[in-house]
């Protein structure tokens, strides 16, 4: 599915790739460099950080499928120097099966000088060789990978392609360095460079000088927003009708809120949305049926007579038999049988609903999504979440977008039913309100220059309605709302319709209704708990986690988490079987600002040694090795960030946390 999202820009990358050096080994190559500039392509993947190594690992994937074996992907942390990035560069591109011999794993680079005329020599040694018949190798597992390599068909003069995976995180001086000797010698090896920019392509100039950026042909790809990629895999999961596994608003709304405001990863998002799978799947017991349409009448005959209580006794289900009939509720509640079939015939109402839920849906979004100020979002996972929710047409954002959308102008109205027309031919179950959204595309259409007519009162399909008023005693409390909504109704009786705006108006009443029927609220819906994953508390708790108060429950109740009887102990006790950082952490709660740290070990060896008072050697060995472990864990105490050296007094720590458990 992450190959599908990021499809369009890798075959865009490719072709760039491929074609940079097609000429490599021609005359017209060294007149194409006459000017040595080295083919750059700058790929802007967004801040949106855990998906970069996928994004990565997909592209040397699809690399290696034929266009190029020689890729090499240069990370900053890796690349301090020049020195290091050479080592780099030349060991990942030296590690290949031709360099290899029968009896050898892997190149020992240290042996090799990481230069760029060993690469050029390397590369005109791998290439313009004669290919005789290879030795078989000794081994049947080198054998294999061997033949597997060789069934893939490179041209002559591959590219080698350097993945600069982070440009941002690179120094100055290296990037420098590097792509003078790529220039240098472009000539001799065709050499393509993929800029990982995670900003703009202003960052380049930044970088680098005039110079030196003048030695690059750059060119930019940019990746889509990571919210786009969000609404292709929304759409390819949770409102994919194959798919009958759903979220629950709160779920959703959850899942949304940890993407827009922490990390614009949709990695994390799937890794997240599998998560709740898993918590759906292991705490519902009813999720059995969560299945595919034709699997669950045989999932329902194995169910017992406890599973289908269990079963009935859910809260949408308990909703949904009041509305059958009396004899049925009856044989439901006493015959096993009957149960079976009023499950199975509620799963398939739930399905049904499902199926024509997602085209009407994506109706709504087509018609108001591009009303001033988007009542009912911009985005489609914006209104998913508001039709998770409630009933969407009972909403104030719903009255006002439909007050609005009757204000749409005959192109833009026409325009708007051919795309919903689309969605619904999508779903056989939805071919009568698409030929009655073409019925209303062909009456708009055939209006031409007579659309602005005013209707006759003979061609009034329904006479305006009389108000009838109860006389009462009281006089009816008059509000700004309300004299609003007279003076409107008053303007709409007194003004004549044209033939547009009376068809529109029947268009919009027709998809008024529509969106009525089939718009309901899936909690209205049986068997909601079974299709759609509502443990909101569980999946925040696994997901949004709180280390800081993680950490502490483990330092200072270790039992919590070892579950160990030794270790069970009322609040506030040390005993010497807890972990040596838990008594350690526990004693520096007691301590102020500074921590001495001899007065802190004789603390621990009383613990450890169970308060004993005997007289021992100092230099035996259990205190040799009870000061190693103090040692120790006064490191891994530091590490985890509550202590720090300080010079201000000697043999001391300064505490920097405060609190205790």
């Amino acid at each position: 599915m992450e190959e599908e999202v990021y499809d369009k820009i890798f075959d865009e990358l490719i072709n760039f790739l491929k074609q940079s050096h097609d000429v490599f080994g021609l005359k017209e190559h060294k007149s194409k460099h006459l000017i040595n500039e080295v083919p750059t392509a700058a790929l802007i993947t967004g801040v949106n950080m855990p998906d970069h190594n996928t994004i990565y690992s997909n592209l040397f994937n699809q690399l290696k499928d034929g266009i190029t074996p020689y890729i090499a992907q240069l990370a900053s942390k890796d690349c301090p120097n020049i020195k290091s990035l050479l080592a780099k560069l030349v060991g990942q591109l030296m590690q290949t099966s031709d360099m290899l011999d029968d009896d050898e794993d892997e190149i020992d680079i240290k042996k090799v000088p990481c230069t760029m005329s060993v690469l050029c020599s390397w590369y005109h040694h791998t290439t313009m060789k004669t290919s005789p018949v290879k030795k078989q190798s000794k081994s049947p597992r080198k054998r294999l990978s061997k033949a597997a390599a060789s069934d893939v068909s490179f041209p002559q003069f591959p590219p080698i392609v350097v993945i600069v995976e982070d440009l941002e995180g690179f120094t100055s001086p290296v990037l420098q360095d590097f792509i003078i000797m790529c220039s240098q010698n472009i000539k001799q090896l065709p050499i393509v460079l993929l800029f990982g920019i995670a900003t703009s392509v202003s960052v380049v100039h930044r970088l680098l000088p005039q110079h030196v950026s003048s030695l690059l042909s750059i060119e930019k790809f940019q990746s889509k927003s990571s919210t786009e990629y969000l609404s292709e895999v929304i759409q390819m999961t949770l409102l994919n009708p194959d798919h009958p596994f759903r979220l629950g608003h709160k779920v959703f709304q959850l899942l949304l809120d940890l993407f827009l405001f922490h990390d614009f990863s949709t990695t994390s998002f799937i890794k997240r949305l599998q998560f709740a799978m898993m918590e759906h799947f292991f705490s519902q017991s009813a999720s059995v049926l969560c299945c595919r349409q034709q699997d669950v009448a045989s999932r329902v005959q194995k169910l017992n007579k406890d599973d289908v209580d269990m079963i009935l006794q859910l809260q949408s289900v308990k909703r949904y038999i009041p509305h059958l009939k009396g004899e049925k509720q009856v044989l439901i509640k006493k015959n096993l049988a009957e149960a079976k079939i009023a499950i199975t015939e509620m799963a398939n109402v739930m399905f049904s609903h499902d199926t024509t839920f997602v085209p009407i849906m994506h109706c709504l979004h087509i018609i108001t999504r591009s009303l001033p100020k988007h009542p009912l979002g911009k985005q489609l996972r914006e209104l998913y979440a508001m039709c998770l929710e409630m009933s969407i047409v009972n909403t104030e954002e719903y009255q006002h977008a439909n007050n609005l959308a009757r204000m749409f102008a005959r192109d833009e109205l026409i325009s708007f039913l051919g795309q919903c027309e689309v969605k619904l031919k999508s779903c056989s179950k939805l071919n009568a309100e698409a030929d009655k959204l073409d019925d209303f595309r062909t009456r708009l259409i055939k209006l031409g220059d007579s659309c602005n007519d005013f209707v006759e009162e003979e061609e009034k399909a329904e006479p305006e309605p009389i108000e009838e008023t109860k006389e009462t005693g009281r006089r009816e409390k008059t509000t700004l709302r309300s004299l609003q909504k007279k003076l409107m109704e008053s303007a709409k009786k007194s003004r004549k319709l044209t033939k547009y705006e009376a068809l529109r108006d029947d268009c919009m009443t027709y998809l008024q209704e529509m969106f009525r029927n089939y718009l309901k609220c899936p909690q209205s819906m049986p068997l909601y708990e079974v299709y759609y994953c509502t443990a909101v508390s569980e999946v925040r708790h696994h997901i949004n986690a709180s280390p800081r108060a993680a950490l502490q429950t483990a330092l200072s109740n270790p039992h919590y988490y070892l579950q160990c009887k030794c270790c069970k102990t009322d609040s506030g006790r040390m005993v010497e079987s807890f972990p040596d950082l838990c008594i350690i952490y526990k004693l520096h709660l007691e301590c102020g600002r500074f921590i001495n740290l001899f007065d802190w070990l004789q603390a621990f060896i009383t613990v450890v040694k169970g308060g004993s008072s005997e007289n021992e050697d100092e230099n035996t060995e259990e205190d040799q090795v009870l000061h190693a472990r103090f040692i120790r864990a006064v490191s891994e105490l530091q590490f985890l960030g509550f202590i720090k050296h300080t010079k201000k007094k000697t043999d001391h720590v300064a505490r920097l946390t405060w609190g205790g458990c």
